[in-house]
């Protein structure tokens, strides 16, 4: 969560959200308005080597719509999941017209299930990373009370209960609102779990490999680019990794980055770096900008589908789901 901009919006606070989930799923409504990537004489096509096919931004007239951290497509491209930092897990289907991304609607809102099966309300589940499976187990990190809980989607779906996965003795040392923001399940079942600012004496930012099967934790850093911060990353097909950053000041607003990481690089004890493929300022239709998802199109290309947390500060800040292909 962006918490150096919540500080100086007016108005949002904890009860912005309603106060009690809901203590199971029911209906939503998502209503989605196609926006251009940018206007006026910063038209563009692309973000780098990100070519825009399309943006949508989402509203709801559900209390508990917004706050959107981390993000699944489904591999044919038509349904999602989503998680949000205010305790809730949101479902939906997406429509397109050739490749370009056209439309959003809801299916369902629910609350985050914990470990007794209880709902959560509020930050008690302040959720940020996301990934797996749709039709399998995914998984979800959580910041203040740093942790990573385990769903068996695939089975249960909304009414699926967690499973603690082991983490290191040192998250618990990372700030409250800088805990695991990105996390990645890779091909070989490891979990690639980084922070969002949680540094090591020299200014990178901690992470781990995580075993589940051995239960282990092997620690690796990601250098830091300054100015931004780590939201979320995922693993392409062919093993590299991608990296979603964000960056915000009061004069220059947010905006957001990606690096490309290479398979053989990924290793404990690793430095973690890789090239820009992409870097936005406020000349495009952007917010922040924190869930990362990938699949493949039709023809082998890769998609890439970004999405935004709005703080719940609408009309300030919006929800926004963006649509790339990756051109190398």
């Amino acid at each position: 969560m962006l918490s150096k901009l919540t500080l100086i919006v007016a108005g949002f606070c904890a009860c912005g959200v309603a106060a009690c989930a809901d203590e199971q799923s029911k209906p939503l409504q998502i209503d989605s308005k196609p926006v251009p990537i940018a206007t006026g004489e910063d038209a563009a096509t692309s973000i780098g080597k990100l070519h825009h096919l399309g943006s949508l931004r989402l509203t709801s007239p559900d209390g508990n719509f917004g706050g959107i951290s981390g993000l699944i497509v489904s591999p044919d491209g038509s349904r999602f999941l989503a998680i949000t930092d205010s305790s809730h897990w949101l479902t939906g289907k997406l429509a397109y017209r050739g490749k370009r991304l056209t439309g959003a609607t809801g299916i369902e809102i629910a609350p985050l299930l914990d470990t007794a099966g209880k709902p959560m309300s509020g930050k008690a589940g302040d959720a940020e990373g996301l990934t797996g499976a749709l039709d399998g187990d995914v998984f979800i990190s959580f910041e203040r009370d740093h942790r990573i809980w385990r769903y068996d989607f695939g089975a249960k779906g909304l009414k699926a209960t967690s499973t603690s996965i082991a983490t290191p003795g040192d998250l618990s040392k990372a700030p409250d609102n800088g805990g695991l923001e990105g996390i990645a399940l890779l091909k070989d079942g490891r979990l690639l779990a980084i922070t969002e600012s949680f540094h090591n004496d020299e200014g990178n930012l901690k992470g781990w490999l995580l075993d589940q099967k051995k239960n282990t934790a092997e620690p690796l850093t990601l250098r830091r680019r300054m100015p931004f911060d780590l939201t979320d990353i995922q693993q392409l097909d062919n093993g590299d990794v991608l990296t979603l950053e964000r960056r915000f000041s009061s004069t220059g607003g947010v905006g957001f980055s990606m690096r490309h990481l290479k398979a053989k690089s990924i290793k404990p004890g690793a430095l973690l770096d890789g090239d820009v493929i992409a870097d936005a300022a406020m000349n495009f239709n952007i917010d922040n900008m924190e869930g990362l998802s990938l699949r493949k199109g039709e023809n082998g290309e890769t998609l890439v589908y970004l999405v935004s947390d709005d703080n719940f500060n609408a009309p300030l800040q919006q929800n926004l789901l963006m649509l790339f292909e990756l051109r190398e």
